[in-house]
């Protein structure tokens, strides 16, 4: 079997046909996994220092239609490339740093008291278990005790249904969240689609895991397409990239030509 040595032959064709006509494509983004690689814990993510330098380069290229759609919270997005000066979605759907459309985000912004309460005793009583309270969302982390992940799934729905909550299990690497209904990385890029320099583009996401597929299909269904980055959920094969230093040799590379 060849084992590839270079870029995906689909993202050399990829960097030519949006450096030809950039005003023909919207270009999207996951944080974690993607852009930057994953780390034990969130905060201890690295983020190379060039990164926001070349995703400021790639936007100004694209005529700011480059945007971020991540499951953070914005204030770690802004914490971290802000001086890329992007558009951004976090917390799948329900923030954003821009003025929405109509019919734009949920107004949720504090998870359930008793949906907490249940979760933490959780959480408690598995050490390998810990919780990210993100406000709207909160985040399961099992990293720690891969293992224990369907056990983690199973408690976790049962509170939803007992407690008759509104929100529904999204899957990630490591991760499950608890998230309101009706918002996800989807609406989220249906939301920057709705609007200029957006609006009429070919949308191209970039994620790695299960949460993103939802931003890929609508990306499909405005004639658009996702690009997979490989890891625990995307296996070798389901490329083009395999791993997020080539996410960023792909913005470089982009980069190289808006100069």
């Amino acid at each position: 079997m060849l084992v590839r040595s270079g870029p995906h032959p689909v993202l050399a064709e990829l960097t030519a046909q949006i450096a030809a006509r950039p005003d023909r494509y919207a270009l999207f983004s996951d944080f974690d996994g993607t852009l930057v690689e994953i780390a034990e814990r969130p905060e201890e993510v690295m983020v190379p220092v060039d990164l926001a330098a070349n995703l400021g380069r790639v936007r100004q290229m694209l005529g700011g239609a480059l945007g971020i759609i991540t499951g953070r919270p914005l204030r770690q997005v802004e914490e971290y490339i802000g001086a890329a000066g992007l558009e951004a979605s976090g917390l799948h759907g329900i923030e954003f740093n821009f003025p929405l459309t109509a019919g734009g985000s949920p107004a949720t912004r504090e998870a359930p008291h008793d949906l907490i309460a249940e979760v933490v005793k959780i959480v408690a009583a598995e050490p390998g278990f810990r919780l990210e309270n993100k406000g709207a969302i909160l985040t399961v982390h099992f990293r720690q005790v891969p293992a224990a992940g369907g056990r983690l799934r199973a408690a976790l729905e049962e509170i939803i249904d007992r407690l008759k909550l509104d929100h529904h299990l999204k899957d990630g690497r490591a991760v499950i969240e608890i998230i309101p209904n009706g918002t996800s990385k989807g609406t989220a890029l249906a939301e920057f689609m709705r609007r200029t320099p957006y609006a009429g583009r070919v949308p191209v996401m970039m994620g790695d895991d299960k949460a993103d597929e939802d931003a890929f299909a609508v990306a499909q269904e405005a004639g658009g397409f996702g690009l997979k980055v490989a890891g625990e959920h995307f296996r070798s094969g389901d490329e083009p990239f395999r791993h997020a230093g080539e996410v960023r040799d792909f913005i470089a590379a982009l980069a190289a030509h808006s100069r």
